[in-house]
């Protein structure tokens, strides 16, 4: 019986908010604001249809206190503390009910069949995902602002996710809609702007931001512990799966695992140790899901020590979650000649290249492979060939750690310069600008791929780092003239 769903829908759904605000200041020092809403959803049902979310802030603006007010250096001064709520409600409509579709299926003579069929499993327990923030803030300016800088440092906590968890498919069903878990995230944030050189005839700035961001998934603890290998060690955890990164047979497997007590979406797959120099080496290592290897095969990690290879020894293989991202502008002005520069980064941060599962393996004439992979193939001639032989087939559709790269880069997003031409107060035209600009001028990184800025998967949380038939990220360059009249 094949079954295949086509359907086709209006969606439909509404909102219905309350907001009140409040707001206090006392002696232009101390200030208080404090807000409430609540909102309605048509997409979850009965009770669970409102969620409530207070916030409160207080800022104490310390520069205005007797005993700074009269500063020449430290101008500005302000502590922030801020605690609130809000929701996320980013479902389809009608999730909490059974929904229909069209399907088309073939009868034992092979006749086309119509029929209807349920498309998910309903849940009328659904509500809203709840995000909880709590940020202490410090702003300082020195020299009338000539030189800005704040800190900030955050705790947010999101509980209720909403996440699509996988089902055995004995239900008829891959997946099922509900409120699950907890998810943190604990960062730091510094911003750093400076005048250095501002007068007349000359202005010369730089500023820079710096963010260092940690989470970790606290709680799925409703989902069914199991035993699986962290850093070597066997370990009962609770988690879950990211979708297959194909629908093809190549990479038709998931990435990403998302594990309680882990950051959000590390790396799942296989652990290698290069590939067998000789077929003694070979038929002395574990086999590979019960098939033998060959001389010149990879070489994988049995980290239960059966000695096979296979589903139970995937372990954590790498993090797609940077260490810090950072961005530095530079803006200089002389007389009427101005440049402005912009930079953008990602550090420490790892990425699963899909491409290479089939780049990497020299294997028949259809797909491109890197030079490397050929010319550097292990053979009995180059029995230390850092590449599988040609025409070895070994876990060309898996994540392994032999696809895991480091993603960080450096990249000049932009680049502007003009020059101004200012015309008589009598004239017609009071002034033009002539000017040229490029975007994603240039990118340091020693990511093998074409971008390390990944886009491959912008709209499924489930899988995260992976690039898979990504593109190049273009350069643009612009020439304009503005005219002010």
């Amino acid at each position: 019986l094949v079954i295949t769903p086509h359907s086709r829908f209006m969606f439909q759904d509404n909102i219905f908010s309350y907001l009140g605000r409040a707001t206090y200041t006392l002696l232009d020092r101390y200030s208080l604001n404090a807000s409430f809403r609540a909102d309605s959803s048509s997409k979850f049902y009965g009770d669970n249809k409102t969620g409530y979310f207070p916030a409160v802030a207080f800022t104490w603006t310390i520069s205005n206190e007797p005993f700074l007010v009269d500063s020449e250096t430290l101008t500005n001064m302000k502590l922030r503390a801020s605690w609130g709520q809000v929701g996320n409600q980013a479902i389809n409509p009608y999730q909490t009910f059974s929904n229909y579709g069209v399907f088309y299926y073939s009868n034992d003579t092979n006749s086309t069949i119509i029929g209807v069929g349920a498309l998910n499993i309903s849940n009328k327990d659904l509500t809203w995902e709840t995000t909880t923030q709590t940020n202490f803030g410090l702003d300082l300016g020195f020299w009338y602002n000539r030189f800005m800088m704040s800190v900030d440092v955050y705790k947010k906590e999101t509980t209720d996710l909403l996440i699509n968890l996988p089902i055995p498919t004995s239900t008829g069903f891959s997946n099922f809609l509900m409120n699950q878990g907890g998810l943190q995230n604990k960062g730091i944030d510094f911003t750093l702007d400076a005048y250095i050189v501002d007068n007349d005839d000359m202005q010369f700035s730089i500023g820079g931001n710096i963010s260092f961001v940690r989470s970790e998934i606290t709680n799925l603890e409703s989902l069914p512990a199991r035993e699986i290998y962290i850093d070597g060690e066997l370990v009962t955890a609770h988690y879950y799966l990211g979708n297959n990164v194909s629908s093809g047979n190549n990479f038709k497997q998931p990435a990403n695992a998302f594990i309680q007590g882990q950051p959000i979406g590390v790396f799942w797959g296989y652990k290698t140790d290069g590939v067998y120099r000789d077929q003694q080496e070979a038929d002395a290592g574990p086999t590979w899901q019960g098939s033998p290897n060959l001389a010149g095969d990879v070489k994988f990690v049995d980290l239960n020590g059966d000695g096979n290879v296979n589903d139970a020894d995937k372990t954590i293989i790498g993090d797609p979650n940077p260490d810090f991202t950072y961005g530095i502008n530079l803006g200089f002005r002389y007389k009427n000649l101005d440049l402005s520069m912009l930079f953008t980064g990602v550090y420490g941060n790892e990425i699963v290249n899909g491409n290479l599962n089939d780049q990497a393996y020299a294997i028949g004439v259809g797909p491109n492979i890197r030079p490397e992979a050929y010319f550097d193939a292990w053979s009995p001639e180059n029995p230390d060939g850092s590449y599988p032989r040609l025409g070895s087939r070994t876990a060309t559709d898996q994540p392994t750690d032999r696809i895991v790269e480091d993603g960080s880069y450096l990249r000049m997003g932009n680049l502007t310069i003009g020059y101004f031409i200012d015309f008589a107060d009598t004239s017609f035209v009071d002034r033009v600008k002539v000017y040229a600009s490029g975007n994603n001028l240039f990118t340091i990184t020693n990511y093998s791929g074409y971008d390390p800025e990944l886009t491959s998967y912008l709209y499924d949380g489930t899988i995260i780092g992976v690039d898979w038939n990504g593109t190049p990220n273009l350069s643009s360059f612009v020439l304009g003239v503005n005219i002010k009249f």
